[in-house]
């Protein structure tokens, strides 16, 4: 860092990404040393936009309203940097440092707005100056924004000082290894034992485990402003007890991962720094996410177990990883437009969007694969499907992925590697015909249902497709369907929830799900003739039509007619509202 009045532009490394490491990311894997190599990359890549917000706003006038001036960030933050590289290098890759910069630039550029004028947000880097100075034993004094009453020190806690205005500001001082908020009225900061709360003062707690015998860490963050992928947040801390839950589950989400896959437990130790509870969902799925500007961070609902917990650390991490590699190399080059099948998104996504999840679930697979002989007797037909789900899910993404021209050379080798580690796993026997079955139907399902909701045939072709079926003539050879997304925010997945309940015995609350589902999984030839009925309530229901088209393809498996046409079957039962849909079915599955 430059802190001469000039600022020559910020120099930092460049950075080679090794072949050994750019191979084994693509298998899904990147044990400790790759992810050391991402964090150094992922450093460098803080500095230049710390330098950048800086210089902008330096450029913008009024951006820093009553604060400081840029300067006098530089001299601190470089006086830091110099008397404790290591030190400075945590702070700044911390992942709430990271959200912040990347929110900081976006106002600046007029793409995101803030709760407050703009020296609120990119006042924080007064703050980063004061823990800065903290951890390397240098005084300093400055100004700090406050939002509704308090400031938040990164990866230290956040200072509450009552009755002050919404807006407004605060003096810092750090001396004598202490930093004290408002040193001329009643003081606060972190105690002198550090790590709890006092008056005044929320501090971040931690969440601990071991890997390879050694203590292994991350923060529990419930209350920096900038934790979440959006605006800025208002604190929510969480009671001690359900602290103390999540405490439980961090620690039992190692214990599964060393078990099943020590270098995947060993390679998040190295690169996970922050954890930030969100709401459960309603329906009880986990909720989690991550984001590209804050490495080493993820949110995330209470998992409900110690196995779930694992996958969404996993999951995760996936994510956390291609972000920082799509930092040094392109993969593709799309013009975002959400068009594609992602088999775990009810949506159409964009080309980056289907390479994030397959990459995610690549992991899943992984962990499946690893975690199965390891589950309880009682869990291993329930760990034998998630295997073949993920399994299956993964394999239809990387096939669309590989397809796709907008892939890069690096792209393109990066999903070969994708691909031949599913490989690997397409002969293991481990897994029996009927869950296998269910996987396939399971798979099958999403599959369907995305494509009777999103894709609309032009009206020509329904035409001709009625003619043909009047005429008693096979079905005629149509042009692709014209993507018509379909608004709906919410699928039921209730055939997916029914399997996972039949697979686990312990499993006491049985999804609300119609007689038909229950036919089609116990593979009762009476299912299409339920569905049909219920298309008689309602001809309109995806989720009626999804299980005809599954039911009459498990009756009999025709070729695939049907399985990779199911958008026609309903614009053609509106064409002909007086035939059965179940013999519009069985036409199109006839259909090669």
């Amino acid at each position: 860092m430059q802190t001469d009045a000039g600022h020559p532009p910020a120099r930092a490394a460049h950075h080679l990404v090794p072949s050994a490491d750019f191979d084994a990311l693509a298998a899904g894997r990147g044990g400790p040393d790759t992810v050391r190599f991402l964090r150094t990359t992922e450093y460098s890549r803080r500095l230049l936009l710390l330098r950048a917000l800086l210089d902008t706003a330096a450029r913008t006038p009024g951006a820093l309203g009553p604060l400081p001036s840029v300067d006098s960030a530089w001299a601190a933050l470089a006086a830091a940097q110099e008397r404790a590289p290591e030190e400075f290098r945590e702070l700044l890759l911390h992942p709430q440092v990271g959200s912040w910069l990347g929110h900081g630039l976006r106002r600046l550029r007029h793409t995101a707005w803030g709760d407050g004028p703009l020296w609120t947000d990119l006042g924080q880097v007064y703050a980063l100056c004061a823990v800065a100075a903290l951890r390397a034993g240098l005084p300093l004094s400055t100004t700090v924004p406050l939002r509704d009453g308090t400031v938040m020190f990164p990866g230290l806690g956040l200072a509450v000082l009552p009755g002050r205005p919404a807006l407004g500001t605060a003096e810092v001082a750090v001396a004598a290894g202490r930093l004290t908020v408002e040193p001329h009225r009643e003081a606060v900061g972190p105690p002198a034992a550090p790590g709890g709360d006092a008056p005044g003062w929320l501090a971040l707690r931690g969440l601990h485990a071991r890997v390879a015998g050694r203590p292994v860490g991350c923060l529990l963050d419930d209350v920096d402003p900038y934790r979440d992928l959006g605006d800025p947040l208002p604190p929510a801390r969480l009671a001690p007890a359900a602290a103390a839950g999540w405490q439980d589950g961090f620690r039992g989400a190692f214990e599964v991962l060393e078990a099943c896959d020590p270098e995947a437990a060993e390679a998040l130790a190295v690169g996970l720094r922050s954890l930030t509870p969100v709401d459960p969902s309603p329906t009880g799925v986990v909720l989690s996410a991550s984001s590209g500007d804050a490495f080493g961070g993820l949110l995330t609902s209470l998992p409900p177990d110690p196995v779930t917990f694992a996958v969404t650390l996993v999951h995760e991490f996936q994510h956390t990883k291609l972000g920082a590699l799509l930092h040094l190399l392109t993969l593709e080059r799309d013009g975002g437009e959400e068009r594609h099948h992602a088999p775990w998104r009810d949506d159409p996504r964009p080309l980056s969007g289907l390479l994030q999840g397959a990459y995610a679930f690549l992991g899943i697979t992984d962990f499946w694969a690893r975690h199965l002989d390891r589950a309880p007797a009682a869990e291993r037909a329930s760990a034998a499907f998630e295997f073949a789900f993920a399994r299956r899910q993964t394999r239809e993404a990387v096939r669309t992925l590989a397809a796709d021209p907008a892939l890069t050379a690096h792209g393109r080798r990066f999903v070969a590697g994708m691909s031949a580690r599913l490989d690997t796993w397409e002969s293991d026997g481990r897994v029996g015909p009927e869950v296998d079955a269910w996987a396939a139907l399971a798979a099958d399902d999403h599959r369907t249902e995305w494509r009777i909701r999103h894709l609309a045939p032009a009206p020509a072709d329904v035409r001709a497709l009625a003619e043909s079926f009047v005429a008693g003539a096979p079905p005629p050879d149509l042009p692709p369907p014209v993507l018509t997304p379909d608004p709906t925010p919410r699928w039921s997945h209730t055939r997916v929830r029914l399997i996972r309940h039949l697979l686990t015995p312990s499993a006491t609350a049985r999804p609300a799900a119609p007689a038909a589902d229950h036919a089609l999984l116990a593979g009762d030839p009476a299912a299409a003739a339920a569905y049909t009925g219920l298309l008689a309530e309602d001809p309109d229901s995806p989720e009626a039509w999804t299980g005809l088209v599954l039911a009459v393809t498990r009756a009999a498996p025709p070729p695939r007619g049907l399985l990779d046409r199911p958008e026609l079957l309903r614009p053609l039962h509106r064409e002909l509202r007086t035939t059965s849909p179940h013999a519009l079915a069985r036409w199109l599955a006839a259909a090669r």
